[in-house]
């Protein structure tokens, strides 16, 4: 158990190669889970198109982003992708109470865990919120995008069905 914890501590010292970017592997983003299955992680979802989504409690634009994925997420797997798709929220608040408010305030129907130590903002060196990882089903990096604006979910939403549709 100290083994393990002391690596993990090593591991979040490191400087990171470089920033994860489109065509590189995805870093592992997991935590405390909020909602959705139990250990619910990235690599868990291998083989389907995922959203890897950065938030946080005292994220303006994340109020906006969140309820619209929720919204796309529901209409994809109305449409019987829900085995393809998936969309893992990932909050970079410290504290997972901080957390647990925003998410009772303003749910969501997909997956969300808090990563407290910071290990995936570090490996996918976030900068600024939200941060949206469109991950393909190789596991993969297929898009990234930082903040978001008007036109954000409906192009997402096209490049998720592009991957799924992917031969």
């Amino acid at each position: 158990m100290f083994k393990r914890l002391a690596i993990l501590l090593c591991l979040l010292c490191l400087p990171a190669a470089h920033a994860a970017t489109i065509g590189d592997m995805a870093p592992e983003a997991a935590g405390v889970v909020l909602s959705g299955p139990e250990g619910i992680k990235l690599s868990s979802l291998k083989g389907r198109v995922v959203i890897v989504d950065f938030w946080a409690s005292w994220c303006g634009p994340c109020i906006q982003a969140m309820p619209e994925l929720d919204e796309m997420r529901a209409d994809l797997h109305k449409k019987g992708y829900a085995d393809k798709f998936e969309i893992l929220g990932v909050s970079i608040d410290r504290n997972v109470e901080d957390a647990r408010r925003f998410v009772k305030a303003r749910p969501v129907t997909y997956p969300l865990v808090v990563d407290q130590l910071g290990f995936a903002p570090k490996f996918y060196e976030v900068w600024r919120l939200p941060a949206t990882y469109l991950v393909a089903q190789d596991g993969r990096i297929s898009m990234v995008y930082h903040g978001y604006g008007a036109g954000f979910t409906e192009d997402l939403k096209q490049r998720v069905i592009a991957l799924m549709n992917k031969k």
